[in-house]
């Protein structure tokens, strides 16, 4: 799955439909970070700053964590975040069972005698405590500056 979303991007800044320019929204500034939970890089998990005082002049900023937790904002299809102040949230699931092809399915088939693969029964959990996937619950914010370092996120049980 992640392996198709940078795919998509990269299609994208090939083509020059969104590569992420500062400037694009007026006032978006850089925000680098890394998140960190029980002392390991978070690989996959979204992260959202949502403005604490929402407004027509204010926007939430999202990315997906790389495999070593470090992220880069994005604005709408832009690069950055409006300065201001944010509640953060950062959501991590278990991946969802394996989902067969039609190819699958049909050999799967004739090698059965016309039954289907089995069905898995899995349950979608939390990777990181539940209470960070709320921005009202998970007790980060932050105040978004202009020439910010890297922004260390630590998560804790």
């Amino acid at each position: 799955m992640k392996k198709i979303l940078v795919v998509l991007m990269s299609a994208l800044c090939l083509s020059g439909l969104s590569c992420g320019k500062f400037g694009d929204i007026p006032g978006l500034v850089e925000l680098k970070g890394r998140v960190i939970y029980k002392g390991t890089p978070v690989d996959g998990a979204t992260i959202t700053f949502s403005p604490t005082s929402p407004s027509e002049s204010t926007r939430s900023a999202v990315s997906m964590t790389e495999s070593d937790g470090t992220f880069i904002l994005m604005t709408q299809t832009y690069r950055g975040i409006l300065p201001g102040d944010y509640r953060v949230s950062v959501i991590k699931k278990s991946p969802p069972p394996k989902s067969y092809s039609s190819e699958e399915i049909d050999a799967y088939m004739a090698q059965h005698g016309g039954k289907g693969p089995p069905v898995a029964r899995v349950e979608i959990r939390d990777l990181v405590p539940a209470k960070y996937g709320n921005a009202e619950t998970s007790g980060l914010s932050y105040s978004i500056k202009k020439g910010m370092p890297l922004l260390a996120i630590e998560l804790t049980d």
